[in-house]
């Protein structure tokens, strides 16, 4: 059972590609346009349902859903593109 140190930070016990997985789908949902992101995290993490959404935001609930089916789209292409090597030129 987890404890209550689990429950508050759910990744400081995982392991470490857990970390970095959990980071990478972080950075890249953060990377995403505002409102699809907004209409994401309303669904994903906060749990509303679209009709929720639609008031909170105040968009129609068709709106909610091309921005969250674009945003999903969007973040699965980001989460599977490879990833890019960043490497410093030494003189």
């Amino acid at each position: 059972m987890p404890s209550e140190s689990d429950r508050e930070h759910p990744v400081a016990s995982g392991q470490p590609d857990d970390r970095i997985s959990l980071r990478t789908t972080l950075d890249a949902t953060m990377r995403l346009a505002e409102d699809q992101r907004v209409v994401l995290e309303l669904v994903a993490i906060e749990g509303l349902t679209y009709d929720e959404v639609s008031r909170v935001v105040g968009i129609p609930v068709g709106t909610v859903m091309s921005r969250l089916s674009r945003g999903r789209e969007r973040l699965r292409d980001m989460l599977d593109a490879p990833a890019a090597v960043h490497l410093r030129r030494v003189k």
